[in-house]
């Protein structure tokens, strides 16, 4: 799989020009937002040839630097067998600076390290995002998975349809988006993507659910990247 689609997320990683108004550019006025980014680095993302694990790299750098602002909480989230929590904390910054380049790659060179062995952990990923959220009450909540979408190694999958209705019930939910889903073909003869989608249950109709995969993140975060600017009204 070729990254060259999501090549042009890289100069998001550039410092932004000095702007007449810093506080209209970095949303200082804008409410404070808990951003979860859960990073599925199983199955696929261990095969080079698919190249999700930087994708999942490329996506995570964009959010850190694009849509957290001062104020915001970021919890990250690697998916392997277990969840292992990368980072958790409130951001501050100096006249409402973002997130620094040298934090971002740090933070997203851990949170994408490819898994050793077997077992996906997705549904207990997405509750533990739920529960993190849960803890910054009165604040809007954006979870981003960035997974291929198998589940088959997940012990918990019958229960993901009930996790995600759980998000979406959740007040503080502004949007809730599954990112890197795989077109290959399933065990079931559909793509991994349509497994994935069916196996949500009538929370894929959510108008807060948004998906994109592994061949159309670079079309669809435009709309992800509006949607979190809406979250925040």
């Amino acid at each position: 799989m070729s990254l060259s689609p999501l090549l042009s997320l890289l100069p998001l990683l550039t410092p932004a020009p000095a702007a007449a108004s810093a506080s209209t550019l970095l949303g200082l006025s804008t409410p404070p937002l808990h951003v979860v980014i859960a990073a599925d680095m199983t199955g696929s993302s261990k095969n080079p040839a698919f190249g999700y694990a930087g994708q999942a790299r490329l996506l995570s750098q964009s959010v850190l630097l694009n849509q957290v602002r001062s104020g915001d909480t970021v919890t990250l989230l690697r998916v392997c067998a277990g969840v292992q929590t990368v980072a958790d904390f409130k951001f501050q910054s100096q006249n409402g600076a973002r997130m620094g380049k040298a934090d971002i790659l740090r933070y997203t060179n851990a949170l994408t390290q490819p898994c050793t062995g077997k077992g996906s952990a997705i549904t207990a990923a997405l509750a533990q995002a739920k529960a993190m959220a849960a803890r910054t009450a009165g604040v809007g909540d954006v979870v981003i998975m960035f997974t291929d979408g198998a589940t088959l190694d997940d012990p918990k999958r019958a229960a993901l349809s009930s996790t995600v209705k759980g998000i979406l019930n959740a007040a503080g939910t502004r949007l809730l988006f599954f990112a890197g889903l795989s077109p290959e073909r399933g065990a079931d003869g559909n793509s991994v993507r349509d497994a994935f989608a069916k196996a949500l249950g009538t929370g894929v109709n959510d108008k807060r659910l948004l998906m994109a995969g592994a061949y159309d993140l670079n079309n669809v975060y435009p709309t992800f990247a509006d949607a979190a600017k809406k979250a925040r009204r």
